[in-house]
């Protein structure tokens, strides 16, 4: 296997990882302690954490850092930083008009956005995951 293709897939691997890391911290942060925190937020930071735990084992594991994986990594890394982006924009006390919002149901242009960018992270994560399963068989 191309060296190139190995170091570029670990190390888009490890960014991911870290980036989604940021991601389930800012939502564990954000519906954490809420009892009520809605369903849906509590499955999709379990998607983030799959995520997280698939990047991880793609970086120490030699035989999966192919290009195609890689290309499944850069996806899913380009809409987890435009999500981390929008993310970084809430201060605290935004958080808790945020988590008010989403409470309540009221869903404002940006709260469309992070749902449109958590669909596809999704959407590339099963990419990911039919690449994965290429590769091992």
């Amino acid at each position: 296997m191309d060296p190139l293709t190995i170091l570029g897939a670990a190390a888009a691997s490890m960014q991911l990882a870290e980036q989604v890391c940021c991601i389930v911290e800012f939502f564990s942060d954000l519906y954490g302690k809420a009892k009520e925190a809605p369903e849906l937020i509590r499955a999709r930071l379990s998607h983030l954490e799959q995520l997280i735990s698939i990047s991880k084992l793609i970086a120490r594991t030699e035989q999966l850092q192919t290009t195609e994986i890689q290309k499944a990594l850069v996806a899913c890394l380009r809409y987890s930083l435009d999500l981390r982006q929008i993310l970084n924009k809430f201060s605290a006390e935004e958080k808790g008009k945020l988590r008010r919002a989403l409470q309540s149901l009221k869903i404002v242009h940006k709260e469309d956005r992070i749902t449109e960018l958590l669909d596809k992270i999704e959407r590339e994560k099963s990419s990911l995951a039919i690449c994965l399963h290429q590769v091992s068989t």
